[in-house]
């Protein structure tokens, strides 16, 4: 539906208009490159050191590697790409980031922070759990 009188004109000359599925791109903002190798991205306000003892424990309980993790802002989270197949963990964030609508069907971890989580058997099983629901994700399996 035209909003303006300019929309209208161009709807009758027949011109199609275009919305930008990512405005933030006009604004400086690039998309982000998260290479095929990448099982996991991170979002959270404070990135977790990948080293952390805790952090390698779950990273070893997903079978990941370091090398396999991408962490990101909450702020950069509509910049990921759509096309990515790898499962994301928010950490510590009270409200979910905005995220590309293509991404809605990926797996979703959600934790307290890791320092948090690290003081907090409920919290660990309850990401256990979670990891578990969408082993299928982190888990090879023969075909």
């Amino acid at each position: 539906m035209a909003t303006s009188r300019r929309d209208w004109q161009l709807e009758q000359m027949g011109i199609k208009q275009y919305q930008l599925r990512r405005p933030t791109a006009l604004h400086g903002e690039v998309a982000i490159v998260i290479p095929d190798t990448i099982k996991l991205v991170l979002l959270s306000e404070q990135l977790p050191a990948l080293s952390s003892p805790l952090m390698l424990d779950i990273l070893r309980a997903m079978q990941l590697t370091s090398e396999q993790v991408y962490a990101l802002m909450p702020e950069q989270a509509m910049m990921i790409p759509e096309n990515i197949r790898c499962v994301l963990w928010l950490i510590g964030l009270n409200e979910p980031p905005s995220l590309p609508t293509a991404l809605a069907e990926l797996p979703l971890l959600t934790s307290p922070s890791l320092a948090e989580l690290a003081n907090d058997p409920d919290a660990k099983r309850i990401l256990w759990q979670q990891i578990c629901r969408d082993e299928y994700y982190f888990f090879p399996h023969s075909e």
